[in-house]
C-alpha cells in the first residue's frame, strides 16, 4: 500500500475513533452535569491538571523521537520500554507523597485520595505506551481506533454506574483508571506483533533518544502549564466550584479540535516525517492542513458561540447557565489554538524539537500574568485573558516556526485561514440574526445550524470552489 492510501485509511479510522469517543464523552457529560456538582467537576479537574502534567515525564518526549527516528534496533526499544516502566513507578511514588501538600494547597482534603486513585494510572500507561507510539509510526491506525473505542465504553459504563450509585467525583476518578488499564491491554495485545521487548536496558544505547526527548520534554511541560494555568488559578483564586463551571465550559469546547486535530496530526506528522527533506511537498501538506483545520473548526466553534445557551440548557440544565459567557469567549480562543497546532507536528518532523522548546519558553510566562489579570473580572475575565493573548500569539506562532521552517509567506497563509473564517462568521451572524427573537431553545438549536450550512455551502460554492473539489478528490480516494 503507497504511503498516500495509507495516510488517507489512517485519517479514516482516527476519523471513527474520535468520533466515537467524543459522542461518548459528551454523553457522559450530560449524564454527569444531573449526577454531581460544579465542586466535583472543580476537583476532578483539580486531579487531571495534576495527572497530567506527571504523565508527560513517564514518556519523557521518547514517543516522537521514535516515530521520527527512522531506524530502531530492537534492543533500543527494549530500553527505551523499561526506561518508560522505571519512571512511572518513580511518579507513582512522587504523587503519594505530594497529595497532601496539593491537598492543602486547594484546602480540599478528598483531593488526596483522588489522586492516589487516578496515580495508579502510572503502574499501567507504561506498559501500553511505546506499543501505542509503534502502532502510531507504522500507520496501524485501525489498531489504535479499536482499542480506544472499547476502552471507552467500559470506562464510560464504569463512570455511569459508579455515578449512579452516588460515589461522586470518585466514579470519574476510577473511570480514569478502568480506561487505562483496558487501553494499555489493547496497545499490547496489537503491538507486540512489531516488537517484543526483552530483559535488556543500556542508557548509552539511547542517548540520542533521551536527548530528544528532552528537548520535547521541556516543550511539553511548558505547554501543558501553559495551556493548565487557568485551571490551576482558578481554583485558587476564585474556588473550586467556579473552577466546575469553568472547567465544564472548557471541557466542552475543547472537545472539537481534541477530535478534529488529531485525526489530522497523529497521521501527518509520521508521513511529514518521511519527507522531511522535500521543502516544496512538506509546504503543500502544510497549507492544506491548515486551511481543512480552520473550514471545519470555525464552522463548529461559531455555531458553538452562538447556540452556547440552548447547548447548556439541553445538556446541562438551568444550574451550569453561568458557563454561557465563557463558552462563547473560549470558542473563538480554541478555534484560533487549534489553527495553531500543526506548527509543532511541522516542528518534530524536521526534526526541531528544540525550537519548540524555545517556543513554549519563550510564551511560558505569559499565561499566568493574563490569567491573573483576567481574574480581576471573575471568570469571565480569565476567558477573555485567555483569548486576547491566543490573538496576540497568531503572528508569532508564523513568523518563528511556519515561515522558519518552510518559508511560507504570510499572506498565503493567512489567506488559508481568514477565508474559512469570514465566510463561517458571516453565516452564523445571518442564521443567528434570523432566529434570533425565537424562545424554543430546541427549534433554534435545529434552525440556526440547518439555515447555517445552506449559506456557508452556498458562499464556499460560489468563491472556493476549489476547495470543495479537493475536499470530494479527498473522500473518493478514502472510500475507494
Amino acid at each position: 500500500m503507497s504511503l498516500k492510501k495509507q495516510a488517507v485509511n489512517s485519517i479514516k479510522w482516527t476519523t471513527i475513533s474520535a468520533s466515537i469517543n467524543s459522542i461518548i464523552q459528551i454523553i457522559q457529560l450530560f449524564i454527569l452535569a444531573r449526577l454531581l456538582g460544579p465542586e466535583d467537576f472543580g476537583l476532578m479537574a483539580i486531579v487531571m491538571v495534576v495527572i497530567g502534567f506527571s504523565q508527560i515525564f513517564i514518556d519523557m518526549g521518547i514517543s516522537n523521537a521514535i516515530i521520527y527516528k527512522q531506524e530502531i534496533k530492537n534492543d533500543q526499544l527494549s530500553s527505551l520500554f523499561w526506561l518508560n516502566i522505571f519512571i512511572g513507578i518513580l511518579f507513582l511514588g512522587l504523587l503519594m507523597l505530594l497529595s497532601p501538600i496539593i491537598s492543602r494547597f486547594y484546602e480540599n482534603y478528598k483531593l488526596i485520595l483522588l489522586i492516589n486513585i487516578v496515580a495508579i494510572t502510572f503502574l499501567v500507561k507504561p506498559l501500553g505506551q511505546q506499543f501505542m507510539v509503534l502502532l502510531q509510526k507504522n500507520l496501524f491506525f485501525n489498531s489504535i481506533a479499536k482499542t480506544e473505542i472499547i476502552s471507552r465504553l467500559i470506562s464510560f459504563s464504569v463512570v455511569i454506574g459508579l455515578a449512579y450509585k452516588d460515589y461522586g467525583v470518585f466514579s470519574l476518578a476510577i473511570g480514569a483508571v478502568v480506561f487505562s488499564v483496558f487501553s494499555s491491554i489493547g496497545y499490547v495485545f496489537y503491538g507486540l506483533k512489531i516488537h517484543k521487548p526483552t530483559l535488556y536496558l543500556k542508557i548509552s544505547d539511547i542517548k540520542e533518544f533521551v536527548s530528544f526527548g528532552l528537548y520535547q520534554l521541556g516543550e511539553k511541560v511548558l505547554n501543558y502549564f501553559s495551556s493548565q494555568f487557568d485551571v490551576i488559578l482558578i481554583g485558587k483564586l476564585l474556588g473550586v466550584e467556579v473552577l466546575g463551571i469553568y472547567n465544564i465550559a472548557k471541557d466542552l469546547v475543547i472537545k472539537p479540535s481534541m477530535v478534529i486535530n488529531p485525526i489530522i496530526t497523529r497521521v501527518t506528522f509520521p508521513v511529514m516525517s518521511k519527507i522531511n527533506t522535500d521543502i516544496n511537498k512538506l509546504k503543500s501538506i502544510f497549507l492544506k492542513i491548515i486551511n481543512y483545520l480552520t473550514y471545519i473548526n470555525s464552522v463548529i466553534y461559531f455555531l458553538i458561540a452562538s447556540l452556547a445557551k440552548p447547548i447548556v440548557l439541553i445538556l446541562f440544565g438551568q444550574d451550569w447557565i453561568g458557563a454561557v459567557p465563557i463558552i462563547q469567549i473560549l470558542s473563538i480562543t480554541y478555534l484560533l489554538r487549534s489553527i495553531s497546532n500543526p506548527a509543532g507536528s511541522l516542528l518534530l518532523s524536521r526534526g526541531k524539537a528544540n525550537i519548540a522548546f524555545y517556543w513554549k519558553l519563550a510564551i511560558f510566562f505569559l499565561y499566568p500574568f493574563f490569567v491573573i489579570i483576567g481574574s480581576l473580572g471573575g471568570v469571565v475575565g480569565v476567558a477573555l485573558g485567555m483569548l486576547i493573548l491566543q490573538i496576540l500569539l497568531f503572528y508569532p506562532n508564523w513568523r518563528f516556526i511556519v515561515f522558519k521552517m518552510i518559508e511560507v509567506e504570510f499572506g498565503d497563509y493567512f489567506t488559508k485561514i481568514i477565508t474559512p473564517i469570514a465566510i463561517s462568521m458571516i453565516s452564523v451572524l445571518i442564521s443567528s440574526f434570523i432566529f434570533y427573537s425565537l424562545e424554543n431553545i430546541y427549534i433554534k438549536i435545529i434552525a440556526v445550524p440547518l439555515i447555517f450550512s445552506v449559506l456557508f455551502v452556498s458562499i464556499v460554492y460560489k468563491y472556493q470552489r476549489i476547495f470543495i473539489l479537493e475536499l470530494l478528490n479527498l473522500l473518493k480516494s478514502k472510500f475507494n
